[in-house]
């Protein structure tokens, strides 16, 4: 939608660029999310690192 209002006011922005938008954001928070140690340990799954083992 951004791309098509941006067209619609006259702003020169390459489409390709405005198309690659979401995947780019979507790098940049996953690369801050993942500078923040406490956030990592606070979010992580209960049972990681543990053996699974299922019941018969």
């Amino acid at each position: 939608m951004l791309q098509f209002h941006l067209q619609g006011a006259g702003v020169d922005v390459p489409s390709q660029l405005l198309t690659a938008l979401p995947y780019v954001a979507t790098i940049v928070v996953l690369a801050l999310i993942s500078r923040n140690p406490t956030w990592i340990r606070i979010n992580m799954p209960a049972s990681l690192g543990k053996p699974f083992h299922p019941g018969s």
